[in-house]
């Protein structure tokens, strides 16, 4: 006869085995993690000790943004680009240049065999305004080169890489380089607000007769450090894809009268009510799609424990959430955000408003659509007397890539161009740029510059005080010029073998 104790002995031993197992599983799994990154050798790229001048000089033209094309400031663009042909007469000499929807500008460098996929390097030139320029410690426009930095509007969003893309043909041209496939240079007037005129268009002309580009390469990404507990080495982020949008205007309805008299319940506290339950409603966070390649790539690369957190997913995915969802930047990268962007309500402090409106921002994984988050939005404020309208959307752009020579590519260029060991891993941009106008044309929509993006300059982007390092900026010229050189050797099929160089 078995003793008491032996049922309780034996779901001991049971428990002991399975989270044996469990650990050994994860031992097994941590250790099998491969690194996914290129090996790559520092590459020679000579500058022009010039274009960081050139660049501050661009930035003194006051090429501002505004959602209605009949408010733009058109001469400033003019000049602009009248400042580029003066600036880059060997880019201007040699490709052709076409002027779209007046104020977008399409450079077409022909290459040697036309006949293959283009190449597109994409850029915008339109800046957002200045909300107050006493905060900003050098003139906005000022085009001021000091303390290592070119300061000034549009130095990281996105002069830096209109310029500096002109900055590498312009060297590529005077050594009398002719690209292998043909490289078209799209440079948006109206990113800023949408680039419908812009943006889109030149998409549309590139595309024009079924044409799919074999690479796209936009703004989006950039290198940081201490992105992830583990990571010591600094991370390029490459957006494979960007967010979809959308901003609901919810509007209560009340009634009004004197604030002596209040009624029981005001526009302003339906209102409030909604927005306390969106927040308090967010959407799950998910570790899947471009979440889950982000994630292969960054693992192998992580020490202890943060390695096995990353390797073992279908154990730790709660943990994961926990640790991701500490951070805005992190955060934003596994779920649909949602946040309130405007309010309106009141004219006097002693009259209670009869209505009290406010717009919400989502912006929306690729995994879900517009139509859900509405639904969703509706779902949790059914009851109050809130009304919901769509003002504006734009649905998630399709995912590019990555098992592919070109993505491939990317990281090899990155490595070339880099002096430090850069971690490279695709990730999903938080916000939109034009380039998801090419999505549905090409699996190769990539978005990244590589300058060093710290937690002081995030707030640059459209703040005070907007810079990038000179030798941020000649890094950016480097790159451009080798991935033209790099565009080479990509197939000239699906599926088909790099070319040899030369």
């Amino acid at each position: 006869m078995s003793p008491d104790w032996f049922p309780g002995r034996r779901l001991l031993i049971g428990t002991g085995l399975v989270l044996g197992g469990v650990l050994a599983i994860v031992a097994v799994r941590t250790g099998q993690v491969e690194s996914r990154q290129v090996q790559t050798e520092p590459v020679e790229s000579t500058v022009s000790p010039e274009a960081p001048r050139r660049l501050a000089d661009a930035l003194t033209i006051r090429t501002i943004t505004e959602r209605d094309p009949a408010d733009l400031d058109s001469a400033a663009f003019r000049q602009f680009y009248r400042y580029a042909a003066q600036a880059f007469p060997a880019v201007h000499g040699t490709l052709d240049t076409a002027h779209v929807n007046g104020l977008s500008r399409l450079y077409t460098w022909e290459g040697r065999d036309p006949s293959l996929a283009p190449v597109v390097l994409m850029a915008h030139v339109d800046v957002v305004p200045i909300e107050d320029s006493s905060a900003w410690t050098r003139p906005p426009f000022g085009g001021r080169i000091a303390d290592g930095h070119v300061w000034g509007r549009g130095a990281l969003d996105d002069k830096a890489s209109a310029l500096g893309i002109l900055e590498a043909i312009e060297t590529l041209v005077d050594r009398g380089v002719t690209p292998r496939r043909t490289v078209h240079v799209a440079l948006g007037h109206d990113e800023e607000v949408g680039g419908r005129r812009g943006g889109r268009a030149l998409a549309e002309r590139v595309t024009a007769g079924g044409v799919s580009p074999a690479l796209v390469v936009d703004e989006g990404g950039a290198i940081t450090r201490g992105a992830l507990p583990g990571l010591t080495d600094p991370l390029a982020v490459v957006g494979v894809a960007g967010k979809g949008f959308l901003s609901v205007a919810l509007t209560a309805d009340g009634p009004g009268g004197h604030s002596s008299v209040p009624p029981f319940r005001t526009s302003i506290e339906v209102l409030n009510e909604a927005l306390a339950r969106l927040r308090a409603n967010p959407f799950p966070a998910r570790l899947t799609g471009v979440a889950d390649a982000m994630f292969n790539h960054l693992a192998p690369e992580l020490a202890l424990p943060m390695r096995a957190l990353l390797a073992n997913r279908w154990l730790t995915a709660p943990v994961l959430r926990a640790v991701l969802n500490r951070r805005p930047a992190t955060r934003a990268a596994i779920r649909t955000t949602t946040v309130p962007t405007r309010l309106d309500a009141g004219v006097k402090d002693n009259v209670v408003p009869t209505q009290a409106r406010a717009v919400v921002n989502f912006r929306i994984l690729p995994s879900q659509s517009v139509d859900e988050v509405d639904a969703h939005v509706r779902e949790v404020l059914e009851g109050l007397s809130v009304q919901v309208e769509p003002i504006r959307s734009t649905p998630p752009p399709s995912v590019s890539k990555i098992e592919t020579p070109a993505f491939r590519m990317m990281q090899r260029t990155i490595g070339q161009v880099t002096a430090d060991s850069v971690v490279v891993a695709p990730y999903l941009l938080p916000g939109r740029t034009d380039s998801g106008y090419y999505a549905d044309h090409s699996d190769a929509v990539y978005r990244f510059v590589p300058y060093q993006l710290g937690p002081d300059d995030r707030s640059r982007i459209h703040g005070p005080n907007e810079r990038i390092a000179v030798d941020d900026y000649r890094t950016v010229v480097q790159f451009y010029t080798q991935l033209i050189r790099n565009t080479d050797r990509l197939p000239t099929a699906p599926g088909g073998g790099a070319v040899p160089d030369g």
